[in-house]
């Protein structure tokens, strides 16, 4: 397993904690999608260690929802079987007890059975009255979609959740695609209120752009290691050792 939250790393236990920190602060964001441009940039890793970092705050409910239904991530990652997912909870051949997994003080609704159309349920009235009521019943629902680029269905997602959160990854896409996975969100009208770089090393760049938060992974140790917060351009200074 990659190396996740409250694993022994406190690099990676404080990166987690400071996004905690910038998402917290407003009470109205309670439904958070996580999605990326491309494949392999991460966000499941990070929609994962995000969901399980807020379940440890006192008095928090936290529920974390796997929409990426050709992936399924989030059971893989926790190591948890997939059966009886939000596909099973939209169609109605399941309830919320028997869908709802216990993963620490976290609550996990897998993928469950592969729809046909995956839009369709998306889409549907059900699927939406859902999420509404798990935002009543807990204090924060974060879910993971499939990539931008590769199909609709986070640009579905983002227009009945409170925010979206885009994780890029360095190296892994260009700017241009980057550029393109924003312009279609902001098209469907979705609140982004963060974007996570992942994949980045600060010694190897002398300019960084405007993000709300700033991450790396390190390939050896398999873990992200920092992300920090800037809220302006800003030149990249040599660290002192």
């Amino acid at each position: 397993m990659i190396a996740g939250y409250n694993q022994g790393n406190f690099e990676l236990n404080e990166s987690y904690r400071e996004v905690r920190t910038y998402l917290g602060i407003n009470k109205n964001t309670k439904t958070i999608l996580i999605t990326s441009a491309e494949m392999n940039e991460g966000k499941t890793t990070i929609a994962c260690n995000i969901a399980t970092c807020f379940s440890e705050l006192e008095d928090t409910k936290v529920l974390l929802i796997d929409c990426d239904f050709a992936k399924r991530g989030v059971s893989r990652y926790f190591g948890i079987e997939n059966t009886n997912g939000i596909s099973d909870l939209v169609f109605g051949s399941k309830t919320s007890k028997e869908c709802i997994k216990k993963v620490g003080y976290l609550d996990v609704i897998t993928s469950g059975a592969k729809p046909s159309n995956s839009s369709i349920l998306l889409n549907s009235q059900s699927m939406k009255d859902i999420v509404s009521n798990f935002r009543e019943q807990y204090d924060y629902v974060f879910i993971d979609s499939p990539p931008i680029s590769r199909m609709n269905d986070a640009c579905i997602i983002t227009q009945y959740v409170d925010g979206t959160i885009i994780v890029n990854a360095v190296g892994a896409i260009d700017s241009r695609i980057s550029k393109i996975t924003l312009e279609k969100l902001n098209k469907m009208g979705a609140n982004i209120v963060g974007i996570i770089l992942n994949k980045f090393k600060p010694e190897n760049n002398n300019y960084y752009s405007y993000y709300s938060y700033y991450g790396y992974y390190d390939e050896e140790k398999k873990g992200l290691k920092r992300l920090f917060h800037f809220k302006k351009h800003k030149k990249h200074k040599k660290h002192k050792k």
